[in-house]
């Protein structure tokens, strides 16, 4: 009767799939917080660990309560060891430990994964359960890992990853909870989308042409609208194979142009391609899928609804935070020219649309001088600085790129079999500004070989598999994994807690753990 009741319950109210979105609402929380908490407080640690808590959580949701009843004692020991030791870890930290607050965290971690372990060695020890695994591409996954692992770089986020996702992967979700966890995702990375621009309408002025958002730098938040756009096409997708009501797929067609909007104030180039690039998946999906036809008029949809949500988008962040006045920093953001609580709603240290279309435009016309080699319109443009000697948006193209080239050259140089150490110790800069440069220089050539060996053969196989199987979430996992590749082209996307690497390890395991009864690709 009760399990009776529990089912009826659960078919009204889908707990599990409500709780996969808060999960991926935190995954992009965290990803902010890192992106801009101060890392000599101790609260980007944090918040980085705070990872492993909540894969425990998407991991711990698939256990049901009789496996834990029919093997109680190993989980009970554990449970008394882990307090013991969690309570001693505790009082240790409080005398060596610089952040308690991430040290906490930690041995939560701990807590939480030993939990996990247990139930994986009674499911594959005892129990003999296997999950179905594309073996091949497995093992050049784990490969990489181990390669990264045991390069000569100081990192030691791999470790924990290959914990938590080795265990994600080797846990037996079926075909409902998929699908949950692939709708979930969808919501909750939404859902962070109107809980970061909330926050960014509170405490964000626009103040600084290219727009911020919630983060500290344009290009991070460009990133972050790309991720939004990725998930809100990929809703479009669904709601058009399952026939939903038109005013469902008028909010979805309107949240892509609010996001679109947003992507054009960030004036970041590598947003706007990357957005270029998975619109044009989005709209071969539907063609190939649902859509039949009509390629260029759901095109034009997106540039209508872009260009009529882009006034309302930049109202609201121009007008909004003068309404609340409490701006905040981050870092060494303050300065003079910024807008204070003290300042009218109507200062000049505001960004106007002008100002904006102006740079904008002018960043468009630099970067497309720089592609025609020094041409004539690149001439007239660089007439067009202005008297008082600040950068024109065309230098600020050809700056930008000069600076990507000495960097790319610097890294370039510094290659090496197994890696490097220390490299974010003011070494090698901040960052590489290049995904591949990046991923070499921490972990070796030879490393770097297997991830781009690992990468275009995931690539080929979401593409076989949607044409296979007319799936959608093929395509979803494919517009998630194009966005590290694309953006990470020319921007920093690298690192333990972006959003953007976890993303990529999650369309990973949709390519390592095959559904029951498919071939292996």
């Amino acid at each position: 009767m009760r399990k009776l009741i529990e089912k009826r319950i659960g078919a009204v109210i889908p707990f599990r799939r409500i709780l996969y979105s808060i999960c991926f609402c935190a995954f992009c929380v965290i990803d902010q917080r890192i992106r801009t908490a101060y890392g000599g407080n101790g609260w980007l640690e944090t918040f980085r660990d705070l990872t492993g808590v909540v894969m425990a959580v998407l991991i711990l949701s698939h256990y049901r309560s009789d496996d834990f009843r029919k093997w109680k004692i190993p989980y009970l020991l554990w449970t008394v060891a882990g307090i013991i030791g969690g309570i001693a870890a505790f009082l240790w930290g409080m005398k060596n430990q610089r952040s308690m607050n991430d040290w906490t965290v930690i041995i939560l971690d701990v807590f939480l994964f030993g939990y996990i372990g247990i139930h994986m060695v009674i499911d594959f020890a005892v129990e003999k359960k296997r999950v179905k695994l594309n073996r091949k591409y497995a093992c050049v996954w784990l490969l990489m890992m181990l390669l990264m692992i045991f390069s000569k770089s100081d990192l030691v986020w791999p470790v924990f990853y290959l914990i938590m996702f080795g265990c994600f992967y080797l846990t037996d979700y079926d075909k409902a909870e998929r699908e949950e966890l692939l709708q979930g995702m969808l919501d909750g990375i939404i859902l962070s989308f109107f809980l970061l621009q909330g926050l960014a309408f509170v405490f964000r002025p626009y103040d600084e042409v290219r727009y911020k958002g919630i983060y500290f730098n344009t290009n991070t938040n460009a990133l972050f609208y790309v991720e939004v756009l990725a998930a809100v096409l990929s809703k479009l997708l669904y709601t058009v194979r399952k026939n939903a009501c038109k005013w469902l797929k008028l909010y979805y067609w309107l949240g892509a142009g609010v996001v679109l909007a947003f992507l054009f104030m960030t004036v970041g180039r590598m947003g706007w391609v990357t957005a270029f690039i998975l619109i044009l998946v989005f709209l071969w999906a539907g063609k190939a899928g649902e859509f039949k036809r009509g390629i260029l008029k759901r095109g034009l949809i997106l540039v209508l609804c872009a260009c009529l949500t882009f006034p309302l988008c930049f109202g609201a962040a121009r007008y909004l935070p003068p309404l609340f006045h409490h701006p905040i920093w981050y870092g060494n953001e303050w300065n003079e020219n910024r807008v204070h609580s003290w300042d009218p709603w109507d200062s000049e240290k505001y960004v106007s649309l002008d100002e904006l279309m102006e740079f904008a435009l002018g960043r468009i016309w630099g970067s497309i001088g720089i592609l025609l080699d020094h041409s004539p319109f690149m001439l007239n443009a660089d007439a067009a600085e202005s008297q008082e000697g600040a950068i024109s948006p065309v230098d600020d193209a050809k700056v930008s790129m000069d600076e990507r080239m000495r960097i790319y050259k610097y890294y370039a140089s510094h290659l090496t079999l197994w890696g490097n150490a220390k490299k974010e110790n003011g070494e090698w800069g901040y960052h590489g500004h290049n995904i591949f440069l990046q991923f070499g220089t921490d972990f070796g050539i030879v490393a770097l070989g297997v991830f781009v060996i690992l990468y275009g053969w995931g690539l080929i196989l979401f593409i076989r598999r949607f044409r296979r199987d007319r799936d959608e979430e093929h395509i979803v996992w494919l517009l998630f994994f194009l966005i590290t590749l694309l953006h990470g082209l020319m921007e920093n996307v690298w690192g333990a807690g972006s959003i953007t690497v976890l993303m990529m390890f999650f369309a990973w395991g949709s390519i390592i753990r095959l559904d029951t009864g498919k071939e292996s690709d």
